[in-house]
């Protein structure tokens, strides 16, 4: 039966085509779907590296903070710990 059918070159040549226009169009949609995926994958890390950004310049004027206030702190001490010598 098969025989028969693959020996009209017509048919086999229908068939050729048919066969590839379905396979290119199920490349095409898992090519449409990773692509699609690899974009939304590329927009959550530069949001991810946004993010981080900004949390390292918080924490680096966080930082700055801490420090101008242990230094203030530390003068207040010493203004104190002076104040308090004298007083002796």
């Amino acid at each position: 039966m098969f025989n028969f059918a693959f020996r009209n070159k017509k048919m086999v040549k229908d068939l050729a085509k048919e066969i590839a226009q379905e396979t290119a169009k199920e490349l095409d949609t898992v090519n449409s779907s990773h692509t699609q995926q690899l974009s939304d994958i590329k927009h959550a890390l530069t949001a991810l590296v946004d993010k981080i950004d900004s949390l390292e310049k918080r924490l680096n004027n966080k930082e700055l903070k801490d420090r101008q206030t242990y230094g203030h702190i530390q003068y207040k001490i010493s203004e104190l710990q002076t104040d308090f010598s004298k007083s002796e």
